[in-house]
């Protein structure tokens, strides 16, 4: 993994800036995972694809469609699982750009609020999403006074919707120092690459990362804001969720495939994290869907 920091120049007619891009042919085919980071507020939601998401100190998986908001310095990625299919929608934009003190008048409170959550990343239920992507379509064909005012219409819909949820934990904060970047990189990619092992220890991760197991420790609780056992946990549930959704297989291979040994320890923290029972999310899936 590595972090790429990143600039966006606002056009003189433009107070944010809108990209589209296709998964299939603007995406960086990279065997790395690239974190990206940069000064402006981000909205991105991404149709037809799914993959992996990490914002701050979370990794999640989606599926079809997702919506997100990130702050400003917030490490953040997307891994698709299919380079051939997706489509993105990016805007950025910077809370200055609006003029001092704008975003603290009483009308827009709300947003100031969900622009406060977005420190620590913000996304929005799958059922939402559909709504706010229409929104962001009809905005970036606008120009002008319209491409504003549709602009502040959809931060009004995302800050009074009441499925949106705060990723990372709280009193996460953004990175700021390049080195704890190639730190906390090196910690995303032992992760992503080795969750399935169920035989991962804390004494070969913070070998990887050249640092003592007590040393690690304390680094992960605060710049993670939760153990390293929590976060692997939390890894190793959404890609049991990714899978009880998208195939056939039973709990006991899920389990197995997502790092764990014993199906009574799969079945206990998988409840623990999602309120249910593997079969019982599963049953519920099936039930939503019919």
């Amino acid at each position: 993994m590595k972090t790429i920091v990143e600039k966006w120049t606002t056009p003189n007619q433009y107070s944010f800036v809108s990209k589209r891009y296709n998964v299939k042919t603007d995406f960086v085919r990279s065997p790395e995972i690239l974190m990206r980071t940069h000064a402006e507020y981000e909205i991105s939601v991404l149709t037809n694809c799914s993959g992996k998401r990490f914002v701050g100190n979370t990794i999640e998986n989606f599926t079809e469609c997702d919506l997100f908001l990130i702050g400003p310095h917030l490490l953040h990625a997307v891994q698709p699982d299919d380079f051939e299919r997706g489509d993105v929608i990016t805007v950025r934009f910077l809370k200055e750009g609006f003029g001092s003190g704008f975003f603290d008048l009483p009308e827009n409170e709300h947003i100031a609020c969900l622009l406060h959550e977005a420190r620590r990343g913000v996304a929005f239920a799958s059922a939402d999403v559909p709504q706010l992507y229409q929104k962001l379509q009809e905005m970036v064909s606008l120009t002008g006074f319209e491409r504003m005012m549709a602009f502040f219409r959809l931060l009004h819909l995302m800050a009074r919707n009441p499925h949106r949820r705060v990723l990372s934990s709280n009193g996460f904060s953004p990175l700021i120092n390049p080195k704890d970047h190639e730190t906390v990189n090196q910690t995303y990619e032992y992760i992503v690459n080795r969750f399935a092992d169920h035989r991962i220890t804390l004494g070969e991760i913070s070998d990887y990362v050249n640092m003592s197991p007590t040393t690690f420790c304390r680094y992960f609780k605060k710049h993670f804001r939760k153990t390293f056992t929590t976060f692997l946990n939390e890894v190793r549930v959404g890609h049991a969720c990714k899978m009880l959704q998208q195939t056939n297989k039973t709990v006991a291979e899920i389990a197995f495939a997502s790092g764990y040994n014993q199906l009574t320890h799969f079945n206990r923290q998988f409840k623990r994290a999602v309120g249910y029972s593997p079969t019982a999310y599963r049953n519920n899936l099936s039930q939503q869907i019919t």
